[in-house]
C-alpha cells in the first residue's frame, strides 16, 4: 500500500490507538477494566493512558500506520521497567479478576523472560489485514531494538487466534510458554494465552 505512511505516534492519535489496543486485547481491557468505565468508555479510558508520555500505552512507545489520515495499525513496544496499566490497576481489582488471571500476572513479571526485552502489542485494522501492514510495524520495532541493544521481542496472543499466531511465526517469533487463563464471557477465548518470543540477531 504505497500510500500509507508509517511514523511515531503522537498524543492526537491517542483514540484512535486505544481502540485499535482494544481490538488486539481480545477481551482482556473489558475484563480488566470493567468496574473503571461506569462514567467515562472504555475507549476514552484507555485514551487518557495513551496519552501519558510515561507508561507501557503511552504514544511515546507507539508506531502507526496511518492512510487517509486514518490510523489503520498501530504496534506498541516498551520495556519490562515501563509501568504498565494492569500493575497500576491491580491493586484496585477485586481479588476474583487477580486470582481469574494469576498466571497471566506472574508470567507477565518473569524476569527469565522479560530481561533485556521489549514487550510487543500489534493491531491492525481488520479491513487492512494481510496488506502488509504489520510486517513493516513489526520490521519497525525490530530496527528499535537492535538500536537499543535489545535482545528479544515478547508478546502474548490468544491461544485460539491461529491466523495472528502463524503471522508471528512468519515474522520469526516462537511459543515458549503457554498460559492458562479459564473461560470468560467478556474474554470468550477457550485455550488460554500464549507467550511468543523474538530473539534479535546480535
Amino acid at each position: 500500500m504505497n500510500n500509507v505512511i508509517f511514523r511515531s505516534a503522537s498524543a492526537g492519535d491517542a483514540l484512535a490507538v486505544a481502540k485499535l489496543a482494544i481490538l488486539a486485547g481480545g477481551g482482556i481491557f473489558e475484563f480488566l477494566l470493567e468496574d473503571f468505565v461506569k462514567d467515562i468508555s472504555l475507549e476514552n479510558l484507555l485514551a487518557l493512558e495513551v496519552k501519558k508520555e510515561r507508561g507501557n500505552l503511552s504514544y511515546i512507545h507507539t508506531e502507526v500506520a496511518e492512510l487517509n489520515g486514518k490510523i489503520i495499525g498501530v504496534i506498541k513496544s516498551s520495556a519490562p521497567q515501563e509501568p504498565s496499566l494492569v500493575k497500576e490497576i491491580k491493586d484496585s481489582l477485586h481479588p476474583d479478576k487477580i486470582d481469574w488471571l494469576k498466571d497471566l500476572f506472574l508470567n507477565l513479571t518473569d524476569e527469565r523472560i522479560y530481561n533485556n526485552s521489549f514487550s510487543v502489542g500489534l493491531s491492525v485494522d481488520v479491513d487492512f489485514q494481510n496488506q502488509g501492514i504489520g510486517t513493516e510495524l513489526i520490521a519497525r520495532v525490530k530496527n528499535k531494538a537492535q538500536n537499543n541493544n535489545i535482545s528479544r521481542l515478547n508478546l502474548t496472543v490468544w491461544a485460539d487466534n491461529l491466523t495472528a499466531i502463524e503471522f508471528y511465526k512468519n515474522q520469526g517469533f516462537e511459543e515458549v510458554k503457554h498460559i492458562n487463563i479459564a473461560f470468560h464471557p467478556l474474554m470468550p477465548h477457550h485455550e488460554g494465552i500464549k507467550l511468543m518470543q523474538c530473539l534479535m540477531d546480535s
